[in-house]
């Protein structure tokens, strides 16, 4: 009803329904981490969307660097085929007579 009393609703501006807002967001906030019924309905709405939602581009940073590894010949190497993987390999370095340094 209106200030007046003419019966008529007063106008509303969105700046008057802030308050409003913010009290109803809290209350569900709460009410989805406190309650088991909101827990549940939280982890299925998850759910849901790591199903049906698109990936997110993810910034992938990739920088070539030219020859192998200084440590190449100490590590092992696996050369793989993959139209036969029997013919997969797995190539193991021979143990150096020296105990590594620390």
């Amino acid at each position: 009803m209106g200030s007046d009393g003419d019966g008529e609703p007063d106008e509303v501006t969105p700046g008057d329904m802030d308050g409003e807002d913010d009290d109803d967001a809290a209350g569900f906030d709460r009410w989805r981490k406190e309650s088991a019924l909101g827990a549940v309905g939280s982890g299925i709405a998850r759910g849901l969307h790591a199903v049906f939602a698109p990936p997110v581009d993810e910034v992938v940073i990739v920088a070539s660097v030219p020859g192998d590894p200084p440590d190449a010949d100490q590590r092992v190497r696996v050369i793989l085929d993959p139209d036969d993987p029997a013919k997969s390999v797995a190539v193991m370095p021979k143990p150096s007579a020296d105990p590594p340094s620390r």
